[in-house]
Order: structure tokens, then sequence, then C-alpha cells
């Protein structure tokens, strides 16, 4: 018994098993038992004749089956691209995900019933796939998209509060030094303004007005938060003008200004997705995260 009490208490000290359970608790033991009472209370209603336990199986049969097939959902969350990074393959992913979703769901809780009806005696009629699988699809795509977004969005949170933290503990860390009387660090000099070349006209820019600098072929994009430039010169000949301490190459094809960095979201792959105060996204390779960090 001890062992068994140690090893829950090891699950549960995970926190990405515990979140998972927590899930599984919310959308398939919860509303089963609810629809378990439900369905006697209305068999009993309307004086029809069935086994008292037959409603929990068949529900319990289906959270079961969910709780199965809940590591193909979590598979699907880490490895399915940003909305704002590839729509067109994160839809094509959700849907196809979403389909063997059902299906499995379907298959398991299928053979969950036949085996319990069989231990008890009794045998378990299949319904109609032809019929059974849109019907089931629509539940299932509503339940896999209720998991999707709750999970994606409880993720969001927790990076926005670890985020504010680090605002907070930072705010701290300064007003602390300021009431021991202590000068805040010496900043560095405010580097010479960049000349570019944009056509015939010459343009003046302050390094700390650029958020990022992209490659476009032949040419670079020097965005700031109003403007692109569009300027003819290699990417790294325009990162040796920067001043380092401020600017990093992210990727092959996209130098950023730190100060420009609002979030970091981290990928499976360990690329990352970096957001700009402009609102804009840019990939970070992780060939290139010891000069980020």
């Amino acid at each position: 018994m001890r062992p068994a009490v140690d090893r829950l208490s090891v699950f549960w000290s995970t926190p990405s098993l515990k979140a998972w359970a927590l899930v599984w608790l919310g959308f398939a033991f919860l509303p089963t038992t609810i629809n378990a009472f439900a369905l006697l209370t209305e068999y009993q209603r309307t004086n029809q004749d069935i086994p008292a336990w037959e409603p929990f199986l068949r529900e319990y049969s289906s959270g079961v089956a969910l709780l199965l097939v809940l590591p193909l959902v979590r598979w699907s969350i880490n490895h399915t691209p940003g909305w704002a990074e590839a729509p067109l393959r994160c839809a094509v992913q959700f849907l196809g995900t979403a389909l063997a979703f059902s299906t499995l769901h379907l298959a398991a809780m299928t053979v969950l019933r036949m085996a319990a009806y069989g231990a008890l005696g009794q045998s378990y009629a299949v319904d109609d796939l032809r019929d059974d699988l849109p019907y089931e699809f629509r539940k299932d795509l509503l339940t896999y998209l209720l998991i999707v977004l709750v999970v994606v969005g409880v993720r969001h949170l927790i990076r926005l509060s670890r985020s504010l933290a680090l605002v907070e503990a930072a705010a701290a860390s300064a007003a602390a030094q300021t009431m021991e009387g202590q000068a805040p660090p010496a900043t560095a000099a405010e580097p010479a303004r960049i000349e570019l070349k944009v056509g015939s006209r010459r343009v003046y820019l302050a390094p700390a007005d650029i958020l990022v600098v992209r490659s476009a072929g032949n040419y670079i994009e020097v965005v700031t938060a109003g403007t692109v430039h569009l300027v003819r010169r290699t990417l790294a000949d325009f990162q040796a003008e920067l001043p380092p301490p401020d600017f990093a190459r992210v990727h092959r094809s996209h130098v950023v200004n730190r100060g420009a960095i609002v979030r970091i979201d981290s990928r499976p792959s360990g690329d990352m997705d970096l957001t700009l105060t402009n609102g804009a996204t840019i990939p970070a390779s992780r060939r290139y995260k010891s000069e980020l960090f």
C-alpha cells in the first residue's frame, strides 16, 4: 500500500502530469458523472427498465477512453505551429488531429464497453458506424477544441505571470537600490545615428528606434515602430554598425533589438518565437540562442 501511495505522490508532484490530470477531471470525469445521473433520472421518469449501473458504465467508459487519447492532444499542442506563423498548416493539423482524436476515442470506448458487458455476462451492440462516426465526431470536435483552448490559454497566462514577476522583481530591486542611496548602474552613451541610403534619400535613425533588421535577398528591411526601410546592404554589414550590447543575431535572416522584445515563446524543437513591441512575431533559431541570452 505504501509504495502505491508514494508513486501517486510522485505523480501528483509533477507539474505537467498534474495539469493533464486536472484536464481529465474537468473534461471527462465530472461531465460523465453528471451525465450518468441525468440519464438514470431520465430513464426512471420514462419508466424504462434498465440496470442502475448501465448509465455509469456507458459514461465512464467514454471518460476512460478520453484519458487514453489525451497523450495525442498533448502531442498536438506541443507540435502545432503558431497560428500567425503558419495558419494553413495549423488548421490542417488541428482538423487531422481532431479526426484522429475522435476515431481513437470511439474505438477505445467501444472496446471498453464490449469488455465490461462481456464480464457481466451480457452483449454490447455496436451501432452503425456510418451514423455513429459523424455523431461522435461532432461531440469530440467540441471537446477537443475546448481542451486545446483551455490548455493553450493557461500556458499563455503562466508565461504572462512569469514575465510580470520578472518585471516586478526588477522594479523592486531598483527601488531597493534607490532607498539605500546607491546610484543606478551607469548607462553607455547613446551611439551615433545610423545613415540609411533609401533610394535617392538619406535617412538617419537612432539605434534605439530600430526594432528588427530582416534580410530580403540583396536588401535588408530596417523596421521601426512606424516604417520599414528597404536598404541595399547585407545583414552582416549592417549589424557591424549596431551597438552589440543592444542588438543580437537571433536567426540567419534576423537581427533584433533586445529592448524591443516583450515576450519569448519556446518551441519543443528548441527554436523560439519573439514578440516585439509593435506586435510582430519573428523566429529565433536555437543556433543563435547564445547570442540572445
